[in-house]
């Protein structure tokens, strides 16, 4: 606690003292189409609508009309938007981790947050879902305990679909591409007298797939998916506002385009294994919100529940022999509260305050069957089926607190304190049974338990040293809650401890010329230690987290949009990392220290420039051109830094013709077609990686009814 103490003071005098050397800013959307002057984060935790110039914090800003342009169908698609935000294409929607500024997890919990429509996420396997009519997505960068809940130490994203409006609407979206792609969504909001709205929408979802698998001579990497959305808004009286949400989603994944990879050569073979492999998933989430407005405060209640039932049937080998597959059987039901009170008076002191509880139950089956090619090779006699079976419980309780004091001392200066207390419990029974002809044995049944208490504080300073120009100072504690391995083969890797770090960061926030130039600039540093790494287990055939030594992850971001003028705007996003273990000492005779963390590119860009052309017609009313590149850094696919991707770019597109009854879009992504990889693992002595999309081509036709 001292060190952590002294570390804020010390950090803060030495920004202060640096401050005056930066000569532009920080961390604004950098999205054409949003007038520089009207970006706003309305979250329920920010309801004073704060533009993100005053936000003393890096926050980025998706919205409607940036989503349909760049043809966002998934979470995976924001992936270079963000600086320095990055999400591996698995192939899968089983595992879909986020890195954010070098954090990330690739098979635990995640360590970026996501909430949708204030329902918290905290499976990855529930991240990658389809996207239809969503209003906004905001980022936010460094750890957010203090306003949000756990696991949040890289960053948190919101993403916020469309609220129902007061008017009577029917809007059709029919889109249609290359490899058998097809997208519908229909939404129709209803009025339900005068202080109630309803809405509801419904989305199908076609994928036919870019790679075939030699051996069976079908597609790996089809997806198909249908979902529905219901939101009911209704204000109940002057004070009272309650919303209901409920979302659904049922989709089925042929997997995976896996193909063996030469290490030396850097050279992919081609998806070549015996055992068609898929993944089915239904998701079904569920929020209440009551918000109670008084002219000096506001009180805001979100009561949910997400059920997840996942079965997947893979290949483990991915080879033409009948070597070993895995079925995984999930099941998650989690329920959330949070109740949090904010200020709304208008003075110099403000503050939210909260409690947020929750209770996860996740129950995972997982059997591995060794099949003849297996058994022939390891000289056994029969084949054989090892069946897991786990069930948790995780629940956790937090208080959280952030105050800010406007014009201290000095006017245009403010403090913000904010400080998170979180409790958890967490329970696992782990049972193991072993098939080997007739004979069933169990090998293994444990009971396991963990607690966690944690505090977590966090400090801010914004200055508007100018009209226009904001300065800002942030340090805060990051944490991530331990956990049980899913693979025991030892005693000691039933379980690994919690992650911590303390994050520094200052930024400038600027408009210019009459905001039509915003600039935004930040630098970071994170002190990162008892960081849980991915490894294999000892026998080759699974995978693990081990507590490993120490990393840091420091790096620069820019975000700039100009406005040329109307109808033209030039943007642009940068952001480097450098992501290393300070100190990792994988065994006695392996040392992974001064290695570059995987998963971590050292550049995300992306540059763009969109132009509107208003025409005077009786039929076309405007003509929008977008062109747009993003580009990905080297990063390393393993601790050792044998395996890695080098820098890569994607060069996409979009022509709409805008109309008074609808717009006809005509896009393309990688239209360059770059060949890369988009993954890479290892598995009983081969590699494997993912082939990136090729070229893709489409149209969208939005119709308004």
């Amino acid at each position: 606690m001292y060190r952590q103490i002294f570390s804020f003071v010390f950090v803060f005098v030495f920004i202060q003292a640096q401050a005056q050397n930066f000569l532009i800013s920080t961390d604004s959307t950098n999205f054409p189409n949003v007038q520089l002057n009207e970006v706003k984060v309305i979250s329920s935790k920010e309801i004073r609508n704060n533009k993100i110039v005053e936000l003393p914090t890096a926050v980025s800003v998706i919205d409607y009309i940036t989503i349909k342009q760049n043809e966002i169908n998934t979470l995976n698609g924001i992936s270079g938007l963000i600086p320095n935000l990055f999400m591996p294409d698995y192939g899968t929607k089983l595992t879909s981790p986020i890195y954010l500024r070098g954090v990330g997890s690739r098979i635990n919990s995640p360590s970026v947050g996501l909430y949708v429509d204030n329902v918290p996420y905290f499976e990855k396997a529930a991240f990658d879902f389809d996207f239809y009519d969503i209003e906004r997505i905001e980022v936010l960068r460094g750890p957010q305990g203090t306003l949000y809940g756990r696991n949040t130490m890289g960053g948190i994203v919101n993403i916020y679909t469309r609220d129902p409006g007061t008017k009577r609407e029917t809007n059709l979206d029919l889109s249609a591409g290359m490899y058998d792609y097809y997208k519908g969504m229909l939404s129709h909001i209803q009025p339900l007298g005068e202080k109630t709205s309803l809405l509801v929408n419904t989305s199908v979802y076609n994928y036919g797939g870019n790679f075939e698998n030699l051996f069976t001579g079908t597609n790996v990497d089809k997806i198909n998916s249908v979902s529905g959305r219901i939101k009911l808004i209704s204000n109940l009286s002057r004070n009272i506002k309650t919303t209901y949400s409920m979302n659904l989603e049922k989709s089925r994944q042929e997997g995976y385009p896996y193909a063996i990879y030469n290490e030396e050569t850097g050279e992919a073979g081609m998806v070549d294994y015996d055992y068609e492999s898929s993944y089915d998933r239904f998701i079904l989430s569920n929020n209440f919100q009551l918000k109670y407005m008084r002219k000096k405060f506001t009180i805001i209640s979100n009561s949910s529940y997400q059920y997840l039932d996942g079965y997947q049937d893979i290949d483990q080998d991915f080879t033409t022999a009948n070597l070993f597959g895995v079925v995984q059987d999930q099941k998650q039901h989690m329920f959330s509260q949070e109740i949090t009170l904010n200020s709304t008076a208008h003075s110099n002191y403000s503050y939210i305050l909260g409690v947020f509880a929750f209770t996860q139950l996740f129950d995972s089956k997982v059997d591995v069957e060794y099949k003849s090619d297996f058994t022939s090779v390891y000289g056994l006699p029969d084949p054989y089926t090892k069946y897991k079976s786990y069930d948790n419980t995780v629940s956790g309780i937090a208080a959280f607190h952030q105050s800010t004091l406007s014009d201290f001392l000095i006017e245009g200066l403010d403090v913000i304190a904010g400080v998170r207390f979180d409790m958890e419990k967490a329970s696992q029974n782990y049972l193991y049974e072993l098939q080997m002809g007739t004979t069933l044995s169990t090998p293994g049944d444990f009971d396991y338990s963990l607690d966690y208490f944690k505090v977590m504080p966090k400090i801010a300073f914004s200055y508007q040293c100018a009209k226009n120009i904001n300065t800002y100072a942030t340090i805060a504690q990051g944490y991530k809650t331990g956990g049980f391995n899913t693979t025991i083969e030892r005693d000691e890797d039933e379980s690994f401890e919690p992650e911590e770090s303390i994050n520094y960061e200052l930024g400038i926030k600027s408009d210019f010329f009459n905001k039509k130039l915003r600039a935004n600039f930040s630098v970071f540093y994170i002190d990162w230690y008892n960081q849980q790494i991915y490894q294999t287990v000892p026998s080759g055939q699974g995978s693990m987290i081990k507590n490993a030594g120490r990393s840091y992850s420091k790096g620069v971001e820019v975000e700039l949009n100009l406005r040329v003028l109307d109808g033209l705007n030039i943007y642009s996003n940068l952001g480097l990392t450098e992501a290393k273990f300070t100190s990792y000492e994988k065994d006695s005779v392996i040392s992974y220290s001064g290695n570059y963390l995987p998963y971590v590119p050292g550049l995300t860009l992306q540059s763009g420039i969109n132009y509107g052309i208003a025409i005077n017609g009786n039929f076309i009313e405007r003509i929008n051109l977008q062109l747009s590149y993003t580009g990905f850094g080297k990063h390393y696919w393993n601790e050792g830094n044998t395996a890695f991707q080098d820098y890569y770019g994607l060069l996409n597109s979009n022509l709409s013709i805008e109309t008074q009854y609808f717009t006809l879009s005509i896009w393309g992504k990688n239209l360059s077609n770059t060949d890369y990889h988009s993954f890479y693992f290892s598995s009983m002595g081969n590699s494997f990686v993912q082939l990136g999309k090729p070229l893709m081509l489409g149209t969208t036709l939005r119709i308004k009814i």
